[in-house]
């Protein structure tokens, strides 16, 4: 941990509050426990902050506790804010892909398939690319995680907002959490297709769009449903996604992505289909797959 972190993490212990960047900054150079020549060394502190939450969520020794202030994660009773994010930033990302030329290799249907696939093999396809590119590029197929999350037999569902950097989903409900995968998360790390082996991680993920308070609730089961892809809309069609079923031990939860996702709620199978033209093309599909069941 850099002298920055260092010296942040003192501070917050020391004072036993929330602070500012410049508060933590200027209370540090005080105290003698940071030296910079540098000439705003308070956005240097909220930039190491926000760049150390952003790469180790909830296993950061940081989190916000509202807009601008920051807070030590080991303080239980200080509920986490969720920055927004920037689309651009969203876009400028690296994710993983893989030739479209290759997926008849790795399924036997469209729609939802539950039947053995050869992961290895598909992960191997993958390469990464900036998203940008990608979206654009209708020979690569996005790789992405897919969440549908239970407790009992209600489904939780939320409407996407014109935040999302998606736009041909906006305005459109769904019951799929989740998002594209990057690198660092399946390359030579994993098997994704086994939840035994990648738990904590697949917790992690989800963790992105939705909180939930371990002291009431926690994840009872993660179990891996499937690959699903359809290519009726032009959307789908450049998506693959690994679909996981979560349950919940309670209907308690906070959703993660601010602005982003709207109105969620638990909903039982017969209400979402009494709606079904309000959700998007996947969701529809794991509705009638989870119908059937």
């Amino acid at each position: 941990m850099g002298v920055f972190l260092q010296s942040a993490y003192e501070i917050l212990k020391q004072t036993g509050q929330p602070l500012t960047a410049q508060e933590i900054t200027n209370e540090a150079i005080n105290r003698g426990l940071l030296s910079t020549e540098g000439k705003t060394p308070s956005q240097t502190m909220k930039a190491k902050l926000s760049v150390e939450i952003l790469r180790n969520g909830k296993n950061s020794l940081f989190k916000r506790s509202e807009k601008g202030h920051f807070a030590l994660r080991e303080w239980s009773e200080v509920r986490e804010h969720v920055a927004d994010r920037y689309q651009k930033a969203l876009f400028d990302e690296d994710i993983v892909v893989f030739s479209a030329d290759v997926l008849s290799r790795y399924i036997q249907q469209i729609g939802l398939n539950t039947g053995q696939i050869d992961s290895e093999g598909l992960l191997a396809e993958c390469y990464p690319m900036r998203r940008r590119s990608a979206e654009d590029d209708p020979t690569v197929i996005q790789l992405v995680s897919a969440f549908i999350v239970k407790h009992g037999e209600k489904f939780l569902t939320y409407k996407r907002t014109k935040r999302l950097p998606e736009a041909r989903l906006h305005g459109f409900y769904s019951v799929v959490f989740g998002g594209h995968l990057n690198p660092q998360d399946v390359l030579h790390m994993f098997n994704i297709f086994e939840p035994e082996q990648s738990h904590a991680w697949l917790a992690r993920e989800l963790h992105e769009e939705l909180r939930i308070d371990e002291s009431c609730n926690h994840i009872t089961s993660l179990d891996y449903v499937g690959v699903l892809y359809d290519d009726s809309q032009p959307v789908s069609r450049q998506h693959l996604g690994l679909v996981y079923e979560v349950k919940l031990s309670s209907e308690k939860y906070d959703i993660g992505e601010r602005g982003f996702l709207m109105d969620s709620r638990f909903e039982t199978l017969e209400q979402i289909r009494a709606r079904i033209s309000d959700f998007e093309n996947w969701s529809s599909l794991l509705v009638n797959f989870e119908a059937s069941r």
